[in-house]
């Protein structure tokens, strides 16, 4: 916004239009923190998490055969991505919570549980290693 001048060079002022009163009104003051309050849990040494609940469900521990590769055991994971990368078995992805798709892999065998809604396509034969977990044991093809 650029500001006018008088033809003197003074600023123009608009008596009508004040940015601040000269007075404020005060009608109710937010109460001032006197003291420090931390937290009873001590945040350096949390209390051990357990495995995730997933509800209907026994905790996995399954076993995913890959197509001309080895046969491993899904355990313990919160999702097929981090069990397999966790086993050195490298599966291309970018985003690994369901977006890109770049993760879709062949599911041939077996029941998968997404703990997370996928929001990229994905067709029956299909699944998103970064947000599934097997029900079953399962056998895929990698990309």
């Amino acid at each position: 916004m650029s500001e006018k001048f008088n033809l003197d060079g003074t600023p123009e002022t608009n008596p009508a239009f004040d940015l601040e009163p000269d007075d404020i009104a005060v009608s109710e003051q937010a109460p001032v923190q006197e003291s420090l309050i931390l937290p009873e849990e001590d945040p350096e040494h949390p209390e051990p998490t357990p495995q995730i609940d997933l509800v209907g469900m026994a905790k996995p521990v399954h076993a995913v055969q890959i197509v001309d590769g080895p046969e491993l055991q899904f355990q313990h994971a919160h999702s097929l991505l981090e069990s397999l990368e966790s086993q050195d078995v490298q599966v291309h992805y970018q985003c690994r919570e369901g977006y890109c798709g770049s993760c879709r892999t062949r599911l041939l065998e077996g029941e998968v549980h997404y703990t997370e809604e996928p929001l990229a396509w994905v067709n029956d034969d299909e699944i998103l290693p970064c947000c599934c977990i097997p029900k079953s044991a399962i056998k895929i093809e990698l990309g």
